[in-house]
């Protein structure tokens, strides 16, 4: 009888599994054949969904012990030949996201059932849960337990648009923004233990090992997002290095060049430049016009502190606190960009018209490296486009200059895509036959989601 019952549940998925696997493919066009790729993925999802349901079934009602495993993930691991971290994670996020049922018989809410409604859907994957569900308990120890159900809200919308690495950028964004004073121990103690070492391996060559602080980090981040882009081998076919190769190369070139500067003997060669994205609503608004000089003066005449609050993030996404912005600003190296709530630049460096280079941190602020959505080239291997061509009359100013990849520099074009400037920033047209509706799209790869955190909420520290 039992079997029956599965076979009714599960023969109909069976079927449809074994149609889509035998179905011939060749006569589907682009578009259908990336619209069922796509519609496999929500159902994929789906799936994963109706597994949560399924294991939160198991968990509870203790099956494990019947089978003489210790626990529902060590019954996994036997019965589906899964890893025991996989099996874990699954465990955890159906415990997340389905109601739980108490001794006493009550059903009690599910902990996240935004995730679970957005799951069910289709529109989030068991990765993006399990981001959310690390997020959302790191909130409930640092900050209000009350704020935990908005911070779901944010992610889950998030999760939308966004891979789960980049989801769980946005996620550290988030915890800094409601708890800025939180991260001050962290970086107290990477500050503690930050060092270098190379370990000699004999025949010359070294193995790196060491803790870097979030200014070496950046440093070398700029460092290598120049040096390390890929380059046409000798034929002219495309470079054959890996990523890491590149980077271990790009440190070679560096050293040489330090070693050729004629300023290492007393300033260590010549300053690197480090962007440093900061929100306007991160500043007051007597600081916010100037952040550099106001960082001067901590407290007004009346004896009130125009603090500020937030963090920084640079151009590859690390999180700088405030008080490490404050430390850093009279440093050359250092180029501040403040931007509105759409990510449009306010204010770029040290000067209040944009030269040549200043324009070009300010691209690189803005759009975090090519905009085309979804690309993931970093701004240092990106040209400027003027969105209506120079030859036009088009002027070369913020707001008619992106950047773009070499690829999709010269390809989108002729793909039938064009781009155009709302609040500021660059949004891109697709053509028709992708979008018939033609709505505007915005690459979300280099900057976590905006976040404007419900003000009628209070963030009050826990305990």
């Amino acid at each position: 009888m039992g079997s029956e019952v599965v076979e009714e549940l599960v023969g109909p998925l069976r079927a449809a599994l074994d149609h889509l696997l035998d179905a011939s493919l060749t006569m589907l066009g682009s578009v259908e054949v990336t619209q069922l790729l796509r519609e496999l993925e929500v159902q994929r999802r789906r799936l994963a969904a109706v597994d949560h349901r399924v294991l939160a079934e198991v968990d509870e009602r203790g099956v494990a012990g019947e089978y003489a495993r210790s626990s529902t993930a060590d019954l996994l691991v036997q019965m589906l030949r899964v890893t025991p971290a996989e099996a874990k994670a699954r465990v955890r996020q159906a415990r997340a996201v389905q109601p739980n049922t108490t001794l006493t018989g009550a059903v009690t809410p599910a902990v996240l059932p935004r995730c679970a409604a957005a799951a069910r859907a289709g529109e989030i994957s068991a990765a993006h849960i399990t981001v959310i569900a690390t997020a959302t308990d790191r909130v409930s120890r640092r900050v209000a337990h009350e704020v935990v159900p908005v911070c779901e809200q944010l992610l889950v919308q998030a999760a939308r648009h966004q891979h789960p690495g980049a989801l769980a950028q946005t996620a550290d964004m988030l915890l800094a923004r409601l708890d800025p004073d939180g991260r001050a121990p962290d970086d107290a103690e990477l500050e503690r233990r930050r060092g270098f070492t190379l370990a000699r391996r004999g025949r010359g060559s070294s193995r790196p090992s060491g803790e870097w602080t979030a200014e070496l980090t950046a440093l070398w981040d700029a460092i290598l997002d120049a040096l390390a882009a890929p380059q046409p081998a000798a034929d002219g076919g495309p470079d054959d290095r890996s990523p890491a190769q590149r980077r271990h190369d790009a440190m070679i070139e560096a050293g040489n060049r330090l070693l050729r500067s004629a300023d290492l003997p007393t300033a260590g060669g010549a300053p690197v430049t480090v962007l440093l994205r900061m929100h306007a609503q991160d500043l007051t608004d007597q600081h916010a016009a100037d952040p550099l000089n106001s960082h001067h003066a901590d407290a007004d005449a009346g004896g009130g502190v125009h603090a500020r609050v937030g963090v920084a993030q640079t151009a590859n996404g690390d999180l700088w606190p405030t008080a490490l912005v404050q430390a850093n600003l009279t440093d050359a190296a250092i180029v501040p960009i403040v931007v509105d709530h759409h990510g449009a630049v306010l204010f770029c460096g040290r000067t209040k018209r944009l030269a040549t280079p200043a324009l070009r941190y300010a691209l690189a602020a803005r759009d975090g490296g090519c905009c085309f959505p979804g690309c993931e080239r970093p701004a240092a291997w990106c040209e400027a486009h003027h969105i209506r061509e120079w030859a036009d009359g088009g002027p070369t100013d913020i707001d008619n200059l992106c950047l773009l990849c070499r690829y999709h520099h010269r390809q989108f074009a002729r793909h039938g895509w064009h781009v155009q400037m709302i609040n500021g920033r660059p949004y891109w047209i697709p053509p028709t036959f992708i979008d018939p509706q033609q709505t505007p799209l915005h690459n979300t790869v280099h900057h976590a989601t905006e976040i404007d955190f419900p003000i009628d909420v209070d963030v009050g520290l826990a305990g």
